[in-house]
């Protein structure tokens, strides 16, 4: 349901995010998640929670594009777009590790329907960061660019940009590559814990921490390391890396898959991040929504 919501309303989201300013969207699209997750403790039967979860994320879909394409348009200067670009993916890595663990911390005195309304209020936090971004995030248009094109031709547009540029039609190969490898991560990690090694929820845990941990190290290491500008480079070391990391996990013991996850994070991350900063430093400002938007659901799909 996530991933549908992605494909489907990305690509309008991004078209969207090029003609209203994007710090509305930001807000508006928060708040209305801010809500969802407070209907959460409410529900009673399976279907609302795909139901739920399927609304969650199409406001999910209207807001990362806009907020991809708000970070160059939030820093001044273009040699630091690399820097605004991995610290954002910095931060969201981090807090995938530490989240799990915080709300496990909080079930200690909280009952699980409990703990969606906590999830809700933090929300808020990030609401007061939103709210102090620029009061005006969207590009001014130029004389030539009054009369608006059709949404489709837009969307179409946006796909259109994504592919024709050759680094970044690249990167987003390579981010095939990397979604297959963590795909099998996801799934299998699970089951090669519990099953093969008959290890504990415990070990599992330790064992996708470090894919985290990986994951976060590399995204605080590429702001320094992307400004060499050899991008190919780090999507190929990404690539490369994930896959022999992952080749191997089904023949360890405990401790080197724990280093094998970590090695993956890592090199997940340092596949994905350089598409996004390409975007940022070679599409036009007034067309980073619809790219990010079409990135967004190619990326998923």
């Amino acid at each position: 349901m996530r991933v549908t919501a992605f494909i489907i309303f990305g690509p309008y989201a991004g078209v969207l995010a090029d003609r209203i300013d994007r710090k509305k969207i930001l807000y508006v699209t928060h708040f209305v998640r801010m809500a969802i997750v407070g209907c959460l403790p409410f529900v009673t039967e399976a279907w609302q929670i795909y139901a739920l979860i399927f609304f969650l994320n199409i406001f999910n879909a209207f807001f990362t594009p806009a907020y991809k394409a708000a970070i160059p348009q939030s820093i001044k200067n273009e040699k630091n777009y690399s820097s605004g670009i991995a610290l954002s993916n910095a931060t969201n890595q981090l807090l995938g590790v530490l989240g799990p663990g915080l709300a496990g911390g909080v079930a200690a005195w909280l009952s699980a329907r409990q703990i969606f309304f906590v999830d809700a209020a933090t929300f808020i936090i990030a609401a007061v960061f939103i709210l102090s971004l620029p009061s005006l995030l969207i590009e001014r248009k130029e004389k030539g660019d009054i009369v608006q094109a059709k949404i489709w031709t837009d969307i179409v547009k946006g796909i259109r940009l994504l592919f024709t540029d050759k680094e970044v039609r690249f990167a987003l190969l390579i981010e095939l590559v990397s979604a297959i490898a963590g795909a099998q991560i996801l799934a299998n990690t699970v089951g090669y814990i519990k099953g093969q090694l008959q290890l504990t929820d415990k070990h599992y845990g330790y064992v996708m921490a470090a894919f985290g941990i990986g994951a976060a190290i590399a995204a605080f290491a590429s702001g320094n390391y992307d400004k060499s500008k050899n991008r190919i480079a780090s999507l190929m070391i990404g690539g490369g890396l994930v896959c022999v990391a992952i080749a191997f996990g089904d023949y360890v013991a405990f401790l080197p898959l724990l280093i094998l996850w970590l090695i993956a994070g890592f090199a997940q991350t340092l596949a994905e991040i350089p598409s996004q900063i390409l975007i940022a430093e070679q599409i036009p400002k007034r067309e980073h929504g619809k790219v990010y938007g079409a990135h967004f659901a190619w990326s998923h799909l």
